[in-house]
């Protein structure tokens, strides 16, 4: 009886403690930017906030997730993930995992047609292949990986003219979306290619007088800020092109000097981040394509046998080239193998 009223005291007590405690604040950097008045708002931002308010809902308040400004000078992209490992700026952040050029493998995400549809994108989420690529980040910076979150699959092609087959890119000016898509070109011969960023393409680097770009390759969602829709009239949608996901990323020192309560409460909300990522990219896509064809932009979905014929062209060259760049191509291969598997289930019988 005495023992198990001084164990109710002990917890009684303990659970004051916690409540008293102040807040454990954690800083996550944020490549999302406010953008200009009248930007088309990206769903990634929404799904950030979701994240932050659960967080705080499942860890009862003990944990509050602040999200930073987007695009601070002091929190430079390219280094968010070397920051987050020190730790004495941010704690946290939300970063472009194709960001990461001292991990070859994220390059397997841009990969045209590797993946086939919105549940191909959400069953890659903690899957094998996922879990795989986060533990070569997690090594490669010092970091922990919570989770990836979809950002976009929906590849934009604006040009002067039309771009139906793949042989349309021949001879053009061309801005592609990474010098990672180099091999891409090997057979059909651009007459140009240029790598001009969201950045100075949002200040109208793509539709000054100055510009000569015949077919630029990019987000959808990113069309409006860019006024894609003054001088290129055409846009064919290329859905799965590649795949773009987001990687939240903890320090692990912050990490492991976490309650258990509290980890399982962040790990909570990052899952729910994760499911409802799929269903935000699908809404700001309609979105923008809503803004698109009120533009008067000359729309063109791309068919299932036009889809096969891209594939065919690039899929292989890109393929071969991520697993030359890997650290291990065996491996790598064997997770592409996974990845294609993911929906093996879902084709018609």
């Amino acid at each position: 009886m005495i023992k198990s009223i001084v164990t109710t005291l002990l917890t009684f007590g303990m659970s004051l403690l916690a409540f008293a405690q102040e807040p454990i604040i954690i800083k996550m950097g944020n490549v999302i930017g406010d953008g200009s008045p009248g930007r088309m708002p990206l769903h990634t931002g929404k799904i950030q906030k979701l994240i932050a308010k659960n967080i705080s809902k499942y860890t009862d308040g003990q944990v509050i997730w602040e999200i930073l400004d987007g695009k601070r000078d002091d929190i430079p992209v390219f280094l968010m993930s070397a920051m987050t490992a020190k730790g004495d700026v941010i704690q946290a952040t939300n970063v472009p995992s194709l960001f990461m050029p001292r991990v070859p493998e994220m390059l397997i995400q841009s990969i045209p047609f590797l993946f086939e549809s919105d549940e191909h994108s959400r069953r890659f989420m903690n899957s094998e292949p996922d879990l795989w690529m986060s533990s070569k980040v997690e090594e490669t910076y010092n970091v922990k990986v919570l989770g990836s979150i979809h950002h976009s699959n929906a590849v934009s092609i604006n040009s002067i003219t039309p771009i139906i087959e793949p042989e349309d890119f021949g001879n053009k000016i061309l801005n592609d979306f990474s010098e990672s898509w180099l091999p891409l070109w090997q057979n059909i011969k651009p007459k140009k290619i240029t790598y001009i960023g969201y950045a100075e393409a949002a200040e109208g680097a793509l539709v000054g007088k100055d510009a000569t770009t015949e077919v630029n390759i990019g987000m959808l969602q990113n069309n409006h800020i860019q006024r894609l829709y003054e001088r290129y009239k055409h846009l064919t949608l290329v859905p799965n092109m590649y795949n773009i996901y987001y990687m939240i990323l903890i320090n692990n020192d912050v990490w492991n000097g976490l309650s258990e309560f509290q980890q399982d409460g962040i790990n909570r909300a990052i899952n729910d981040g994760q499911k409802a990522s799929i269903a935000m990219h699908l809404d700001t896509m309609m979105h923008a394509i809503g803004l698109n064809q009120v533009e008067g932009v000359q729309f063109h979905f791309q068919t299932s046998a036009e889809r096969e014929r891209w594939k065919t062209e690039f899929y292989p060259k890109m393929l071969k080239s991520v697993i030359e760049k890997s650290s291990d191509p065996q491996k790598t291969a064997e997770m592409i193998d996974q990845i294609e598997n993911l929906v093996k289930d879902l084709e018609w019988q």
